[in-house]
Parts: C-alpha cells; sequence; structure tokens
C-alpha cells in the first residue's frame, strides 16, 4: 500500500499559503505518489502543479472550464442526471475543442460529471467548501496474493481490506498530527499502470475481466470498501476505478480490441468513476461522444449516485498507440 495523493482543501487560494509547508511535510512523510490542492476558484497563490477547480454547470460552466483548463487547472463541469435535458451535443463538441485546440493531455484535465462533484482527492472531479487535508491511495497488488490462493475470495478482501484501511488512516493521521483538519480518505480501489484495478476485479471473479461475474464481483468490491472504511472518515468516492489508460490490463485488452468504451459504459451502474480516461480517435463523430456520455447519464440517473466521463481525442485509430504525456503510450480504443 502507499498514499496515491495528498490534497489539500482550501476555503480561499490564500489559505494556500499558510498551509503549503504542512501539505507537503505530510506528503513527503507518507511518500505520496502526488501531492495537490483543491480550490473554489483560481489564484496565483496556488503555485502548485495539479490543482483544480470545480466550473459548475450547464453552458456557464464549460466557459468557466476553458479558461481554467489554459491556466493548468483540472476541472469538471456537470450536466445533471437526465441525459434528455443535458447537453451533450455541446459537451461532445467542447472535448472535441480542447483535444484539438489546447492538446489532448489537457482531455486528461477535464471531466464532464453527472451532478457536482463530491469534496475528495481524485482529479478531476473535486470540489472545495472545506479547509483541511484529504488523501487517496494505491493498493491493488497488496489484494493479487492474497486473492490468487483464496477459497473464500469475498471473506478474504474484506479482511485485506480492513488491514490496509486501518493501517494507512494511522499513518495519515500521525502525519498530520493536529496542525489541520483531516477531512478524511478515498478508499477507492484505483489503478496506476500495472496496480491492476481490473486485474484484482478478475481474480475476485474467478474469471477473465469482462466475462460474467465482473458486475458481481465489482458490486463485492464495492461492498467491501465500504464496510472496511466504516468509521475511517470515508470522503469522496469509495468505490472501485477502471480508468482505461491508468491500468495495464484495461491497456491491454483496448490494444487488442477485445475492450471498447462501450463496454466499460455497461460497468458504469457499478464502477462509480464512470467513463474514465478512454481514448479515442479524433475521427469519431460528436454524436457517439453524445451518445456515450448520455448512456453514462442514464446510469447516474438509476444509481442516484454521480458519475463522470473523461474521453480524449487523439489523431490514430483503433488498435494503434498514442503518445500522453505522463500516461505514456497509451491504446485508442473502439466506440463498440
Amino acid at each position: 500500500m502507499r498514499f496515491r495523493a495528498v490534497t489539500l482543501h482550501v476555503r480561499d487560494p490564500e489559505d494556500y499559503l499558510s498551509y503549503s509547508d504542512l501539505l507537503k511535510k505530510v506528503s513527503s512523510k507518507l511518500e505520496s505518489f502526488t501531492t495537490r490542492v483543491v480550490s473554489p476558484k483560481p489564484g496565483d497563490e496556488l503555485d502548485i502543479d495539479l490543482k483544480a477547480v470545480y466550473s459548475g454547470e450547464g453552458l456557464e460552466g464549460f466557459d468557466m472550464a476553458w479558461e481554467l483548463l489554459k491556466e493548468g487547472y483540472f476541472t469538471s463541469v456537470s450536466l445533471g442526471r437526465d441525459p434528455y435535458t443535458a447537453h451533450l451535443g455541446y459537451a461532445a463538441s467542447f472535448i472535441r475543442r480542447v483535444s484539438e485546440e489546447l492538446g489532448p493531455e489537457y482531455g486528461t484535465m477535464l471531466a464532464v460529471t453527472s451532478d457536482p462533484p463530491p469534496e475528495g482527492p481524485y482529479f478531476p472531479a473535486s470540489k472545495s467548501s472545506s479547509l483541511g487535508l484529504s488523501a487517496s491511495l494505491l493498493y491493488p497488488s497488496d489484494l493479487y496474493g492474497a486473492l490468487y490462493e483464496a477459497e473464500e475470495p469475498d471473506t478474504t478482501v474484506r479482511h485485506m481490506l480492513s488491514l490496509i484501511f486501518n493501517e494507512a488512516y494511522g499513518e495519515f493521521v500521525d502525519a498530520v498530527g493536529e496542525e489541520a483538519p483531516i477531512l478524511g480518505m478515498d478508499y477507492s480501489l484505483s489503478p496506476w499502470m500495472e496496480e491492476s484495478s481490473a486485474h484484482v476485479v478478475s481474480l475476485m471473479a474467478r474469471a477473465p475481466f469482462m466475462a460474467p461475474g465482473t458486475a458481481r464481483a465489482i458490486l463485492e468490491l464495492n461492498r467491501s470498501i465500504e464496510e472496511a472504511s466504516e468509521g475511517l472518515k470515508p470522503l469522496g468516492y469509495n468505490e472501485v476505478m477502471l480508468p482505461m489508460a491508468e491500468d495495464d490490463l484495461l491497456k491491454q485488452m483496448a490494444l487488442e480490441g477485445s475492450l471498447t468504451a462501450r463496454d466499460l459504459v455497461s460497468l458504469t451502474p457499478y464502477c462509480i468513476t464512470g467513463l474514465d480516461m478512454v481514448i479515442l480517435p479524433r475521427s469519431t463523430p460528436d454524436r457517439e461522444i453524445a451518445a456515450l456520455i448520455g448512456d453514462v447519464l442514464a446510469s447516474s440517473y438509476v444509481k442516484n449516485r454521480v458519475l463522470g466521463v473523461r474521453i480524449i481525442l487523439v489523431d490514430g485509430e483503433p488498435g494503434e498507440e498514442a503518445e500522453l504525456g505522463r500516461f505514456g503510450k497509451v491504446p485508442v480504443m473502439r466506440v463498440g
């Protein structure tokens, strides 16, 4: 287990100046993968690479998002849960504009969501209304061995998650001390390349990812995360995350053509982040992008929780790879 992110939430950009040293100290002590800040508005004081500001709702939100992206902020725009009233076409054309005019890497910094995002450490769909610290974890490989050998994977994963979460929360509390409020931790099962959430799902299902049993395994993991995090200040999403370009198993499947964007949409009732970090050809029509977003909003309507979409358009065709900054080479997916 390692800390994926330590995040400072501020009520005003000026708060960052008072807590930036503490943020760096806590992040260093925990050897966090990234250090981040979330603010309700932009500000010159936010002298940090990974920073997020929520843009708001509807068409005005997109106007705000454009300015924030140009200034280097991660951001999200909420559309509402009803796909029949949401501005799906505008959202699709905006995603295209970001990839074409700013560059594909800026597409990784933008999410469209069904609802305003929760307060939490995951970008780009986050917001801040409080002052304090939050954190997230990276732990898929901690589950591999135990699940591979387990006769009862459901019981095993609950036990393992309880051990991981209690250890992490204790370390976080010790690192912060009484120098700032602790808002909580997002205990989501989140991947980073060889640390694959999809592989954990396949071990739980006792079957290849996307084979029958995949949805049940995701549901059981979500229930286990909820149970194991009880009493440990859960904050944010706290479910399985499957961002395609951040998970080596998903990337390999996309490259082979055995995983499509439509496949990932089919999991959105179970996977809280929705359709995340999906790389599509720039030739994909806006109507197909809008349809994908609309299907995710429909899942959000049924599930009654916020879901999001991150689609990045690149020059390339399905089966090819594109260079995407800090994400390295990523496969271009088929829509369906």
